[in-house]
């Protein structure tokens, strides 16, 4: 049967969040968690695939508190905590002891505030362009200017296909549907009124200084970056590889910040890989 965004969708309540996710596949668990942006959502960042994941592992995407079909609650504080705190609850109320954890941009900071908090529930992490490191050669390159999506004449698909392509650097991969998928998350009342990213959105709660406690993590990490990101340089990921102990980098040229997307069939057999193989097997002498 194949996998689309209805058959796949489920809920669960985590903790007082509704979270909303896609599920497919058997075997070890992979929660995979999405960036932060106008109109993101679980699906949107990683239901491509979901396909090639799920043949390997038991393949949970789920939307952040705040974004696409999951409750919206009021939150208080750092969200990169709430957020961690409530897929722990997520994964106790499925009955998952411990999990492969995925987050890309927002979604990797959330990844690897599990990693430093709940340690016990992470077999293995995978951090995609994710806040939470520091530049190591140069100053951190210009934001996309997102956070004024709803301003003015307010939200369109030529100010989303605007959006999308500083995520990438070929943008003639965007297609017309993937433009007008995440432009229409974008315009949900809900979201527009309560998410992070929407016009009544508190962004500056995103991120907390990660980079002090990167040392505490010891899952085996791999962190993938674009060269071409223009959001978050690729030397954040060269950071977070002198600083997690047990960390490895894939860095791809030609492509930006949405790797899952961008390199799609790259991406997957290099998670695949690094999910599956014995990582402690020594070579034949």
């Amino acid at each position: 049967m194949m996998l689309t965004r209805d058959n796949t969708s489920k809920f669960v309540q985590a903790g007082a969040v509704k979270v909303h996710y896609h599920e497919a596949g058997t075997g070890p668990v992979l929660l995979c968690i999405h960036g932060g942006a106008p109109g993101a959502f679980g699906w949107g960042n990683f239901g491509r695939n979901l396909e090639a994941l799920s043949r390997h592992f038991r393949t949970l995407i789920v939307d952040l508190p705040g974004y696409g079909k999951s409750g919206k609650p009021q939150i208080e504080g750092p969200r990169t905590s709430f957020y961690a705190r409530t897929f722990r609850d997520m994964l106790e109320a499925l009955g998952i002891a411990n999990a492969h954890v995925m987050g890309l941009a927002t979604g990797g900071s959330v990844a690897l505030k599990m990693a430093i908090d709940y340690p016990e529930l992470i077999d293995r992490l995978v951090v995609i362009s994710a806040p939470g490191g520091l530049s190591l050669f140069q100053p951190m390159p210009p934001r996309p200017d997102t956070h004024n999506y709803y301003a003015g004449e307010g939200p369109s698909m030529e100010r989303m296909r605007a959006n999308l392509e500083r995520l990438v650097y070929d943008p003639t991969i965007l297609t017309d549907e993937v433009i007008r998928e995440r432009y229409e998350a974008s315009i949900e009342p809900e979201f527009m009124n309560q998410a992070p990213e929407g016009h009544g959105g508190k962004p500056g709660q995103t991120l907390e200084p990660l980079w002090q406690d990167l040392h505490k993590i010891q899952a085996e990490t791999l962190v993938i970056w674009g060269r071409n990101n223009q959001t978050i340089n690729y030397d954040n990921a060269l950071f977070m590889l002198t600083r997690i102990p047990r960390a490895r980098v894939h860095i791809h040229g030609n492509c930006g910040l949405w790797v899952p997307y961008e390199k799609m069939e790259e991406f997957n057999s290099n998670v695949t890989g690094f999910l599956s193989v014995d990582l402690t097997a020594r070579p034949a002498q």
